[in-house]
């Protein structure tokens, strides 16, 4: 049995509630995709659809199977594209998100020139981790301690304010006559909440006097923006970002954090295609600097 046709099949009928619409999604006739979703059936041990109404229906069975039938699809063609990106001599290289995407076409149009189709992708910290062991990508810009990062990119406080003054964390101390709720807010995003990051700001925060609840991982970037532009929190991010966000970006006084990042790759000519032709464009597109330039 064709077991992929047959998930195809399945999927499509899944979809359209329809087996005359499903086959003609297909290119095919509507026995054989009724032929292949009974072949499915059988293979599997249970019935996937509910035939005995005009409308095609899932049964439960079908309905617990139908995600799983997604995913095959999916990895079959995750596994054509890998293919074909090889064959086309692709390099795909996983990077950060919630950068400039002007920037990242400016680094693909860079590698065009030097012989190189790039494919980029954004993903958050752990996503291009996975996908990178997994083998779903060439190249991944991967968190690091700093002592091995390839690029290092300051972070700061931002927000939508009129303030000119240098900001340091003392500066956002809850008052007496604040209740919890009106205290500023640090709002750490999903790619710099990593434990030791996280450690060291509430660390500093507490040191300079501000309360336990000041300081918290933002559940998402327009979650934390919509404090920022209301001026009621901070966003900790790069001077770039700040920029587009249309936020005041200060470098707070007493407190270096930074986010370190390193090429990860199986191949020592990509690490010289993105170390020595392509390092400064990654820079640019994180908002930082390559280790050991200013």
């Amino acid at each position: 049995m064709d077991i992929l046709s047959c998930a195809r099949a399945f999927v499509a009928v899944a979809h359209r509630q329809s087996f005359s619409a499903a086959s003609h999604d297909e290119r095919t006739t509507q026995p054989v995709v009724s032929r292949r979703v009974a072949a499915l059936e059988v293979h599997l041990g249970g019935a996937l659809l509910e035939r005995s109404t005009r409308q095609v229906s899932l049964t439960p069975f079908g309905a617990a199977i139908l995600g799983h039938a997604q995913a095959v699809l999916t990895a079959e063609r995750a596994l054509l594209d890998a293919a074909e990106s090889h064959r086309r001599g692709t390099v795909r290289l996983l990077v950060p998100p919630d950068h400039d995407p002007a920037l990242w076409a400016a680094l693909r149009l860079r590698a065009l020139g030097a012989g190189t189709d790039l494919q980029i992708e954004e993903n958050d910290r752990e996503r291009r981790s996975l996908r990178f062991r997994l083998g779903e990508a060439d190249a991944a810009i991967l968190p690091v301690e700093t002592a091995r990062a390839d690029w290092v990119v300051p972070l700061g406080l931002a927000q939508a304010t009129d303030r000119t003054r240098p900001l340091t964390l003392a500066a956002l101390r809850p008052t007496r006559a604040m209740l919890p709720h009106e205290a500023w807010r640090i709002t750490v995003l999903a790619e710099d909440a990593s434990d030791q990051l996280l450690t060291l700001l509430q660390e500093s925060a507490a040191e300079s006097g501000l309360a336990a609840h000041q300081v918290y991982e933002s559940p998402s970037v327009v979650s934390a923006l919509t404090g920022a532009l209301a001026g009621e929190d901070w966003v900790l991010c790069t001077q770039e970002q700040a920029t587009a966000w249309r936020l005041q970006w200060f470098e707070v006084r007493g407190l270096r954090v930074a986010r370190a990042y390193r090429l990860e790759s199986g191949s020592t000519d990509f690490r010289k295609l993105f170390g020595t032709i392509l390092g400064r464009e990654i820079a640019v597109a994180l908002g930082g600097a390559m280790r050991g330039q200013s």
